[in-house]
């Protein structure tokens, strides 16, 4: 554990397979009454056991120094298995209450509105049209993709937090005021949290120091994060981001322009290849190849979901269109079909 700013500290989970399992930031904001914790990481013995140390240890960091410690709150950025994975288990052995969204406590209720928010839909999310032995292999892989997230990630659902906690309000923490900031994009109960006077945002997924954040159906939107991203930029007295993965970003204005050029940037590349295909238009697949010629099948598996979302977008500003044409989708732009 470390010491970002007076109170604050980050636990770093390591994770264990960088894209299925990848190291989390788990924060502690410390103190002598209602301490909170954000975010909940992974669910597995070896990681819960690894967090209640590292608490240990903030807490004996107090007592050194004659000072009164207690955590009572626990509360994830969003719903990913990386992020609410631990809230059982953490929740029982610190004596903490979950505090949750409406929009996450609908969504981890139980296995089936956990699955049945995180399965894309083949045909209307992804744009692919399956034969029956693809849909069955399709069916293997989510058994075996489950079966993973139930061991590795050690993952328990919750019919019902301690308490909610609506969007757009103010919590304290140790006598600080906190904004909840309602911040979908990456998913879309996601949040964020804001102390104005330091200018501190715990991000969640959202803005990320080194890598683009992961946008793919369902519950990612493009749009809402293009709009989350400027409702963050104009936060006042905006310092310092301190993300769920990788490290802190202290040029956070900075970091923010490069994320939303970036994402600009994408959608040009997808408008301009569907602009210049033959008039038979193009698959995402298709489109996909062009975008990542040299790119392992993971990686394109990984970018389809970005891409399909941009596709969307476009459709709806309707400078793009599709037709189903031998068993395959394809796109044109809105004058050629």
């Amino acid at each position: 554990m470390k010491e970002l700013s007076p109170g604050i500290f980050i636990i770093k989970e390591k994770g264990v397979i960088k894209r299925r399992k990848p190291p989390v930031n788990i924060y502690v904001i410390a103190g002598n009454n209602d301490g909170l914790i954000f975010d909940a990481g992974y669910g597995d013995k070896k990681t819960i056991k690894f967090v209640i140390e590292e608490i240990e240890e903030i807490k004996a960091y107090y007592k050194s120094q004659n000072k009164g410690f207690k955590l009572t709150r626990i509360l994830p950025s969003h719903t990913h298995p990386d992020h609410i994975s631990g809230l059982y288990k953490l929740s029982k052995y610190l004596g903490l209450k979950v505090i949750l969204t409406k929009k996450m406590a609908e969504i981890i209720k139980n296995k089936k509105s956990y699955r049945s928010a995180r399965e894309a839909d083949l045909l209307k999310d992804l744009f692919l049209i399956k034969n029956f032995w693809s849909r069955v292999i399709t069916k293997i892989k989510d058994y075996f993709h489950w079966t993973f997230f139930k061991f590795a990630f050690g993952i328990k659902f919750l019919d019902s937090p301690d308490e909610f906690i609506e969007e757009n309000t103010i919590i304290l923490i140790n006598n600080e005021s906190w904004t909840v900031i309602p911040s979908p994009g990456h998913a879309k109960d996601h949040i964020s949290l804001y102390n104005k006077d330091r200018g501190i945002l715990l991000s969640g997924d959202n803005i990320i120091k080194s890598l683009t954040t992961w946008i793919g159906p369902p519950g990612s939107d493009i749009g809402s994060y293009l709009n989350s991203l400027d409702v963050i930029k104009n936060l006042p007295n905006f310092k310092l981001v301190l993300p769920a993965h990788g490290r802190s970003i202290k040029n956070p204005l900075r970091r923010v322009e490069e994320i939303i050029n970036h994402r600009k940037e994408r959608t040009k590349q997808v408008i301009g290849i569907v602009n210049n295909s033959p008039d038979k238009g193009i698959t995402p697949t298709e489109l996909i190849d062009e975008l990542y010629p040299q790119g392992a099948k993971i990686i394109q598996r990984i970018g389809r979901g970005w891409v399909c979302l941009t596709l969307k977008l476009l459709e709806e500003q309707n400078l793009v269109t599709h037709a189903i044409v031998n068993k395959k989708i394809k796109f044109y732009p809105t004058n050629k079909l």
